[in-house]
């Protein structure tokens, strides 16, 4: 749920004035073709300037003119390669909660002096990109190696309250600047992350004060894995408010307030066609326990409400809900309250934010920390995913574990971090037989698998959506990742259940298939390569200089057992290679670790391998051991071992 819930805070009218602060600025006419250190210029492209202008601005017109919002970016950038070429030669602009565009404009300066303006008639918009909202977009003529590009472009914006500011991008920032300016009458408070200098009051374009700051040198943010470079990105956030603040907690108990009101004391008695749709529902459903009542509810909802992703006040209206069996995703909470307060459940609504975009901040309040929604039971310690069609009573999804959180009920709120599971309570167990049959000179697999956990829930809703329509698809992602001629003879499903989740119960798929690609013929011998039946693995073998920490996705123990059937005649050679032991401590706890081993008893080689991760965020010291054992995984996957005829 994408910053759903917003406290808005209300900008009251004033009488004074402040000048409009976007008009003031503009770019040189005369542009400067600004030079670069040899270092800079190997860069795919370098940003030599970009600025932000936030202006919350009232004219002085008449005491009941209402606030302005102008926002203005404004960005130099060198380009230097084909790279930089593709990255910087379309500009989006986003056009969430925008009133009015100003003014864009563009310019390529070659080194010759020869400048390329935009053609305004080429700016187009797009709907809904990728799920991201409305975008202004326009293509960039003249941009070439060597070159460098200028634009403006400011927004005129509804009224809000909230906002914040990134500042670090995939490209390097030789300097940042921000600048908030607003009336006297209007105070505001603003929160520098992740290395953001401090703002601080000076004085501005037009002879003006404001709150700004300026960041030099930012280096480029790298989409790594295993790790949150956006929750890590230099930014900062404000807040504006008329009057002078109230405390943080006090916008907290606004937040409080309201969901109670509209999201949590909602009383059954009212939508009495929902109940009865329920109770006829569940009539053939029976359960003896809190937990069993909690997942028949998800089962009526997730079967008969479509949940609709867009701006349309009826689709949060229960009446409407009830009647359409449409709902947005705050109408899609006020389903799941009334049903719960109907079978008198107590639960705690949560919400916090994605880990991986934004770190919970308790103690400055924005619409980042309200990103995901949930429901938490107490008595049962697990949760509910409200907006997620497959959703059961089981763990936190894994974008919030060990983030911070609000937890709200009728009696008010608390603070806490959202616990991850163990890795082992999410695991996946895979029991290998592998024969070779001489004849064909084709690899028998067979395969016990079992999954818990995340690992269960994942494979249970695939199995749900793909069992009749794409099977194939299942079985090999699930059974023979990166073994693209298997052919299976067996597969099996069960424990599929999504309510087995709940109390951790494993789903088992049982599987078997034939393949001619583990195995090599090198004149009479035999190359098995064994490691690829654990599928595709990660490898960190060609990574740049690491940027961020670790950050796992979630807690995870893989546990696999290979009984290699070697064939009479033949021997093995080349054992040594399965002996891997790669282990990572901190202070003295496993952090990481995988482990394999084997044992030869007569014609029967058994090779068990342990692999784990055990803590879900390393600092980045500890990068080298975590990636030493990420890559054992992947060589692993790639060993083999020789069946040598016997003399």
């Amino acid at each position: 749920m994408k910053y759903f819930f917003k406290t808005l805070l209300i900008l009251l009218v004033s009488y004074s004035a402040s000048a409009q602060l976007y008009k003031k600025h503009d770019w040189k006419e005369s542009q400067e073709f600004y030079e670069l250190t040899e270092t800079e210029s190997q860069l795919p492209s370098i940003a030599i300037k970009e600025k932000y202008l936030i202006q919350y601005y009232q004219p002085a017109i008449a005491i009941s003119a209402a606030f302005r919002l102008f926002e203005t970016k404004h960005s130099i950038i060198r380009v230097n390669t084909d790279k930089g070429i593709k990255t910087h030669n379309r500009v989006y602009i986003p056009m969430y909660n925008v009133k009015k565009v100003i003014d864009i404009k563009a310019r390529v300066t070659q080194r010759d002096g020869k400048v390329k303006v935009l053609n305004k008639r080429n700016i187009k918009e797009l709907e809904n990109v990728e799920n991201y909202g409305n975008f202004k977009i326009f293509a960039i003529e003249g941009v070439t190696k060597d070159s460098q590009l200028e634009f403006i472009y400011t927004l005129e914006k509804y009224i809000r309250s909230i906002g914040s500011v990134v500042v670090q991008k995939d490209y390097e920032v030789k300097e940042a600047e921000v600048i908030l300016r607003k009336p006297r009458v209007l105070s505001y408070r603003v929160k520098e992350y992740n290395g953001f200098p401090k703002m601080v009051t000076k004085t501005v374009e037009g002879n003006k004060e404001a709150l700004t700051s300026t960041a030099t040198n930012i280096d480029a943010m790298t989409d790594e894995m295993s790790a949150s470079p956006t929750a890590n990105r230099m930014k900062m956030f404000y807040q504006v408010a008329a009057g002078g603040f109230g405390s943080t907690s006090e916008m907290w108990d606004g937040l409080e307030t309201n969901l109670i009101d509209n999201y949590i004391k909602i009383k059954p008695k009212k939508y009495n066609s929902l109940i009865k749709d329920y109770t006829a529902f569940v009539k053939e459903k029976p359960a003896d326990t809190q937990a069993q009542i909690i997942n028949n509810i998800c089962e009526y909802v997730t079967s008969n409400f479509n949940i609709i992703r867009k701006r349309d006040e009826q689709l949060s209206e229960l009446k409407y809900i009830v009647r359409t069996k449409q709902a947005s995703e705050s109408g899609i909470i006020k389903v799941y309250s009334c049903l719960f307060n109907h079978e008198a459940i107590d639960f705690e609504f949560v919400l916090t934010s994605d880990r991986f975009k934004h770190k919970f901040d308790r103690l400055f309040y924005s619409s980042s920390n309200l990103q995901i929604s949930l429901f938490y039971f107490i008595e049962e310690k697990k949760y509910i995913e409200p907006d997620n069609v497959n959703t059961r009573l089981n763990f936190a999804p894994p974008e919030a574990i060990g983030n911070d959180a609000i937890f709200v009920n009728e009696g008010g709120r608390r603070f806490r971090i959202i616990e991850s599971p163990e890795a082992s309570n999410n695991t996946i167990e895979r029991d290998y037989t592998i024969s070779i049959d001489l004849d064909e000179v084709i690899t028998k697999v067979a395969c016990e698998q079992k999954n818990t956990g995340y690992r269960a829930k994942n494979a249970r809703g695939a199995y749900k959506y793909l069992k009749n329509r794409d099977f194939d698809n299942f079985k090999q992602f699930t059974g023979a990742n990166g073994i693209e001629d298997a052919e299976f003879e067996t597969f099996e499903v069960n424990d599929e259940a999504l309510s087995l989740g709940t109390d951790n119960i494993p789903v088992r798929m049982n599987y078997s298939y034939t393949t001619e690609s583990l195995i090599e013929e090198i004149n009479e011998d035999i190359m098995l390569n064994f490691g690829k039946v654990i599928g595709t693995q990660n490898e960190l073998y060609q990574e740049a200089k690491r940027v961020n920490p670790v950050e796992l996705n979630s807690l995870i123990r893989y546990t696999y057992k290979i009984e290699i059937i070697i064939p009479d005649g033949y021997e093995a050679k080349g054992l040594d290679a399965i002996k891997i032991s790669k282990v990572v401590d901190i202070n003295g706890q496993p952090a990481c670790q995988f482990i394999s081993d084997y044992t030869l008893d007569n014609n029967i080689l058994t090779i068990n391998v342990i692999e784990s991760y055990d803590s879900l965020e390393m600092p980045l010291q500890y990068y080298e051991g975590y990636k030493d054992v990420v890559n054992s995984a992947y060589d692993f996957s790639k060993l083999s071992i020789l069946l040598k005829q016997k003399v």
